[in-house]
């Protein structure tokens, strides 16, 4: 069955294909990530080729056939380019990072809008606003590892299932999870939280927060996430990304 689809869609890569053609590779708001195929893309007067860029925010229009895993691009009008983003090494940095996990860790054809909207207003964000780009990402990160049903207990020990708050240092270890001070004692803990910092890491999910951060306690974050993932994940080994800028 074939049919012809409009839907936004963010440009996450685009590689050379053939002669005259790019492929490139789209995450959605009504068709999840994709792969499409633009004809013609290399050429200097084609209009496609130079909208379908990667970091831009498009309307996207396609011929798209069940089974196909290259769907063909037809039209494609620019919505947003972020040029703050691509200007700031350390906006694009985050922004580069954001895409990378929608590559790597996404589902071919799974929509899923609730992940989309929040793509959108994380890179409007980066955009706008003075705001840490590493901040912004980190509330990301953890809104996408819910999203896509990676999400921590985060309120209670998953010993002893009492509060976590006010308990000491928070322990985490992958087969159990995050554990309060007395129950890590009979586990091997593969990383420890501050009260301090598992505090802000909940606080990151919160609007309106009043928490601060240095740098250091959001790459901390960050990096637990990331092993929290390449534990989960067979196939990922972290963001390459947040190393390359």
């Amino acid at each position: 069955m074939s049919s012809i689809i409009k839907t936004k869609a963010f440009v996450l890569s685009k590689l050379d294909f053939g002669d005259t053609s790019k492929i490139a590779k789209f995450y959605t708001e009504d068709l999840g990530r994709i792969s499409g195929i633009i004809k013609g893309a290399r050429s200097p007067r084609s209009k496609i080729g130079k909208t379908v860029d990667v970091l831009n925010y498009v309307d996207l229009v396609l011929y798209k056939k069940e089974g196909r895993d290259l769907q063909i691009v037809t039209q494609a009008d620019l919505i947003a380019y972020y040029p703050n983003i691509k200007s700031d090494l350390e906006k694009l940095k985050y922004a580069s990072a954001v895409f990378e996990l929608l590559l790597r860790l996404t589902v071919e054809n799974d929509q899923h809008r609730r992940l989309f909207i929040g793509v959108e207003k994380i890179l409007q964000r980066m955009e706008d606003e003075t705001t840490q780009p590493i901040l912004l990402f980190s509330m990301f990160f953890k809104f996408f590892l819910e999203e896509i049903g990676y999400g921590l207990e985060t309120n209670k020990c998953s010993v002893c299932h009492k509060s976590l708050l006010n308990r000491g240092n928070i322990s985490y270890n992958h087969e159990i999870g995050l554990m309060c001070k007395s129950c890590s004692e009979n586990h091997l803990v593969l990383f420890e939280f501050s009260m301090e910092l598992f505090k802000k890491m909940v606080c990151l999910s919160q609007r309106n927060s009043k928490c601060t951060y240095t740098e250091s306690e959001l790459k901390e974050i960050i990096t637990f996430f990331e092993r929290f993932l390449i534990y989960h994940v067979d196939e990922f080994q972290g963001i390459k990304s947040l190393k390359i800028y």
